[in-house]
């Protein structure tokens, strides 16, 4: 029994690491994509993944669903890339997510109504990017942040509350 079990630890261990993404490191739930080389939101990352860091890369867009088979995600860093665009589909399915991170992209702007399918997200990073106004229905997606960074942006326009 005791040699059954090693032998399914190491065969979803080999598993695990011939699923990585090319590029990219695998290691116990996290997978950090850091190459210049990477140019798209990879499409083969470890189901199991909690944490996924897609970090100083080409990236320029996300898709939509482009996360769809990370049910487990509870960390997402798309940090200081290259996105301009954002698909409002792009996080579907991503109910466990805690935090997601975009500090240091080029976005103009932002699809709030995504974050629906983010139920339990409380961090939401926009810090450096090139975000003129905060729409006033954007409140209605955030109903669980606890920290929200919208620090070097290009904001203008912040809505007033109208419910005081």
């Amino acid at each position: 029994m005791y040699l059954l079990v090693l032998v399914h630890i190491l065969q979803s261990t080999l598993l695990a690491v011939q699923s990585c993404p090319s590029l990219c490191a695998c290691t116990y739930g996290l997978v950090q994509c850091s190459d210049p080389g990477i140019s798209a939101v990879p499409i083969n990352v470890p189901a199991d993944t909690v944490k996924l860091r897609l970090e100083k890369t080409l990236i320029s867009r996300v898709p939509r669903a482009a996360f769809y088979n990370l049910s487990e995600l509870r960390f997402l860093w798309l940090t200081y890339n290259s996105v301009t665009s954002i698909h409002p589909s792009s996080f579907v399915n991503l109910k466990a997510l805690r935090e997601l991170r975009l500090d240091g992209n080029l976005l103009t702007s932002f699809p709030w109504e995504g974050l629906r399918d983010m139920p339990r997200l409380q961090t939401l990073g926009l810090h450096n990017n090139r975000l003129s106004s905060l729409p006033a229905h954007a409140a209605l997606f955030l109903p669980n942040i606890t920290y929200l960074d919208l620090s070097s942006n290009r904001c203008v326009q912040i809505p007033q509350n109208h419910g005081a």
